[in-house]
């Protein structure tokens, strides 16, 4: 082994190897693999792992963001699933098959005054009822449905959020979810809305999608 200073072989483990170019150091992850029909055994890296000083130690490399990046509505579909909840179970009641269905399309339909599948994968609705699909023809008793439950979610929106609503729906309009290199994350909750949602009990700890 080359004769490297403490603070670099210090960052040094199995399963690793050092690269010098200059006076800088470098850390790859690595395997060892037989060639085929012979006794010798040779190294093969399996990645960049970052670059080594003695001020900072291991320095990881900075992650490239795929271009690919999504975000998904959030926060006022959220704050409506928190204080509809008898709705929902109403609609479920009405529509044994689907109630579920026809509660998410109530809330998409006062959202943004309609609703479609598209509409649906980018909102968080989507992870919450995860099993829903909406690739079949509404039935006239199914459109009814949503007009009805559009129009309840109205008044028990109003109701509960009362003069604060303008400020909920405002607030809540930056709080999304965002993949990122194929992870989720959620946008910070501003001081505004942290006080608004501990007054109205909106627990976004207990929103569901996968971490």
């Amino acid at each position: 082994m080359a004769n490297y200073p403490d603070w670099v072989l210090e960052n040094k483990k199995k399963g690793t190897y050092i690269n010098k170019v200059s006076d800088k150091y470098y850390l790859y992850a690595a395997h060892s693999e037989r060639i085929k029909g012979t006794n010798k055994v040779r190294r093969v890296s399996d990645g960049y792992l970052g670059r080594i000083t003695e001020k900072d130690g291991l320095i990881p490399p900075k992650e490239k963001v795929n271009p690919s990046v999504i975000t998904y509505e959030f926060g006022f579909s959220y704050a409506i699933l928190c204080c509809t909840s008898k709705i929902h179970l109403g609609l479920r009641k009405s529509f044994v098959k689907n109630g579920d269905l026809i509660y998410v399309c109530s809330i998409l339909q006062y959202i943004y005054g309609f609703y479609d599948d598209e509409i649906f994968k980018r909102s968080y609705l989507s992870f919450h009822f995860k099993y829903l699909t909406m690739d079949q023809p509404f039935t006239n008793a199914q459109i009814f449905g949503i007009e009805r439950g559009a129009r309840m979610i109205t008044d028990a929106v109003l109701n509960h959020y009362g003069d604060d609503l303008p400020k909920i729906s405002a607030y809540c309009s930056f709080v999304n979810l965002i993949r990122i290199n194929k992870k989720l994350y959620r946008s910070e909750l501003s001081k505004p809305l942290l006080a608004l949602s501990t007054h109205y009990l909106i627990t976004w700890e207990d929103a569901k999608w996968p971490r």
